[in-house]
């Protein structure tokens, strides 16, 4: 009787779960699929910026932010990225301050041989800040972040209850056997399957998530420091005389490389508090970490080296705290990893439409009914597709600001609604049961 109950109190956890937190777990997948790719994305819609004219030396870094400057007065330097490879042109990370729609980060494409400007794009309005955006924090510039990271938790306890459901099930049923009795138990095996085949990726995939969507909170809850925070205690000149002291930045790049073995350079950024330091980010090998982690921090005038920080020698604690992003996009396995991370990263959407499906259609009876659900489920998931792209169209051809502004109030006016919906219907369903036991009395 305990282990009767004891499964139906896990029936009802899976099931409510599912039913709320279903379709940002569907939209997070999809957008997750796509988002594992971004950095091919980027090479590819950046491949007309590539150097077809390759020189000997590089054009010294303050001649390059002189001739940015002509053409992109009043901006602010948020860093620069060297070349990968000899193709591959300089970017200069540059930021113009504004009001909340105007303000925008811009990438400049630069030829490092001759200094020369390949072009420029609006970063903010990228196709890839886009992604990344609608994945990490669901467009919202609020609580976004965290309603992903409470998905995340979601997702955990819908696979760990999954397990404990169907796990005895799954025992005696053939692995991959797909019942054709009718269409609940043919979505249900199709359900159970996916779930158990996919299952150690969806808990990584949900620990992640949920750790990342909620790490501001838990940071200042834990008081949890990021460990690669090196700040020099002096400051050796004012903000001003910082931020235009002229450095070699080439030169930088080459003391970085000698002070970490196997180390790409990836950002460099000069400080503006007035500490006169330059800091070279970039990583090292194929390891499963977030990007630019490791890193060697310069003096600006003299390039001494104030500090090194190469995430394979530190602690278990630093590397558990940097691997998270690192596992979530599978930025460390190649291409055929990327494209395994796409197809498992769908199986979560899978599962949030077959158990809706489920759901729905338990109780229908005619074959009427039953169309009416799989119309519904069509709708519903034509409608999630419809709404991200037509999200992405408005944040690469007008603006992400502006698609921001749509989201962020609807994500709130829907919760409201939807809060108070449900609060509506279980005070309604409590009347409902206290006058039909009054009644009966």
């Amino acid at each position: 009787m305990a282990a009767k109950k004891s499964k139906n109190l896990l029936w009802k956890i899976h099931q409510w779960i599912g039913l709320y937190v279903g379709i940002v777990i569907a939209a997070l997948s999809l957008t997750g699929a796509v988002a594992v790719f971004i950095p091919e994305i980027d090479a590819f819609l950046e491949r007309k910026y590539e150097v077809t004219e390759i020189g000997d030396t590089y054009t010294p870094m303050n001649k390059v932010i002189s001739q940015v400057q002509l053409d992109n007065p009043d901006f602010r330097i948020l860093g620069a990225m060297p070349p990968a490879k000899a193709s591959d042109p300089l970017i200069l990370d540059i930021f113009f301050e504004a009001d909340a729609k105007d303000s925008e980060r811009i990438q400049v494409f630069i030829n490092p041989y001759t200094g020369a400007i390949l072009g420029q794009k609006s970063h903010t309005n990228s196709l890839s800040n886009y992604l990344r955006q609608i994945h990490v924090r669901l467009m919202d510039g609020w609580w976004g972040r965290q309603i992903v990271g409470l998905a995340g938790v979601g997702l955990f306890i819908l696979c760990i209850t999954g397990l404990l459901i169907y796990g005895q099930f799954m025992k005696n049923q053939l692995f991959g056997a797909i019942r054709q009795k009718n269409l609940r138990i043919l979505m249900a095996d199709w359900h159970k399957m996916v779930g158990m085949a996919a299952l150690l990726f969806n808990l990584m995939i949900a620990g992640t998530g949920a750790w990342l969507g909620l790490q501001p909170i838990l940071i200042k809850a834990f008081d949890i420091k990021a460990p690669n925070t090196f700040l020099r205690a002096a400051k050796i000149s004012s903000p001003e005389t910082d931020i235009n002291q002229e450095y070699d930045y080439w030169m930088a790049i080459e003391v970085a490389k000698s002070q970490i073995p196997q180390f790409t350079p990836t950002q460099v950024i000069p400080s503006k508090n007035g500490t006169n330091t330059i800091e070279i980010k970039g990583d090292v090998s194929h390891l499963p970490f977030e990007p630019h982690i490791s890193k060697v921090v310069l003096d600006k005038t003299s390039l001494e080296v104030l500090d090194v920080y190469d995430i394979r020698q530190q602690e278990f604690s630093d590397k558990f705290y940097y691997m998270q992003e690192g596992l979530h996009f599978g930025r460390f396995g190649g291409i055929f990893l990327k494209i395994a991370y796409a197809l498992l990263a769908i199986t979560s959407g899978v599962l949030s439409i077959t158990g809706f499906f489920i759901y729905l259609i338990r109780k229908k009876k005619t074959a009427e009914e039953k169309d009416q659900v799989k119309k519904t489920i069509f709708i519903y998931s034509i409608s999630t597709i419809a709404l991200i792209i037509g999200l992405a169209l408005i944040s690469v051809f007008i603006g992400y600001a502006y698609a921001t502004m749509l989201v962020t109030p609807a994500v709130y006016i829907f919760l409201l609604a939807f809060i108070s919906y449900q609060l509506f219907r279980f005070w309604k369903k409590e009347k409902s049961t206290k006058e039909t036991i009054h009644e009966k009395a």
